[in-house]
């Protein structure tokens, strides 16, 4: 039987969300009208029907997001390669700090966090060669987030004069 356009919301009412409906799916709610309806875009009523349907919804309750895919890094030794990030600005402290600068080594997962003032190129870098690198080593690869104060002409500098290489992600 061919179903007009007009009563297509009364039959998708009656096999979805009616008595003898149950709720189902689009492929069980689909396979029971095909066995005696039919209408132009059947499937695509069908979908969009137990798709908006409030009580499908508030059973299924929301739908979680993928997470992306964790990627191995392999390192071979500690402080071969390491992390920078700068995070803020946060409420200025009583010496004049307003951001955070944190360290990561890749292979220990040890972090270290600096407070600094602003997040100026020579700021980060002043820091970096006194904290970080007079302690651990200079690194082989540094991975930042592409921020200005890290692609600035100090720190293409020191990558271009047999210091660390920095890779970025």
């Amino acid at each position: 039987m061919v179903v007009p356009k007009a009563k297509v919301p009364d039959v998708l009412q009656l096999y979805h969300n009616g008595c003898s409906g149950g709720h189902l799916g689009v492929k069980q709610t689909l396979l029971k009208i095909r066995e005696r309806l039919y209408w132009v875009n059947c499937r695509d009523d069908v979908e969009d029907w137990c798709r908006k349907c409030t009580s499908c919804a508030a059973v299924k309750g929301p739908q979680t997001r993928s997470r992306g895919a964790l990627k191995l890094y392999n390192v071979g030794a500690p402080w071969e390669k390491m992390a920078i990030e700068v995070a803020g600005p946060f409420l200025e402290s009583e010496n004049g700090n307003k951001y955070f600068m944190v360290v990561m080594d890749y292979f220990t997962k040890w972090p270290e966090v600096f407070a600094i003032p602003n997040q100026e190129a020579s700021t980060v870098a002043d820091k970096l060669v006194h904290e970080v690198f007079c302690r651990f080593g200079v690194p082989l690869e540094i991975r930042s987030d592409q921020g200005r104060n890290f692609q600035s002409q100090i720190f293409h500098f020191m990558s271009t004069h047999n210091l660390p290489s920095y890779g970025y992600s």
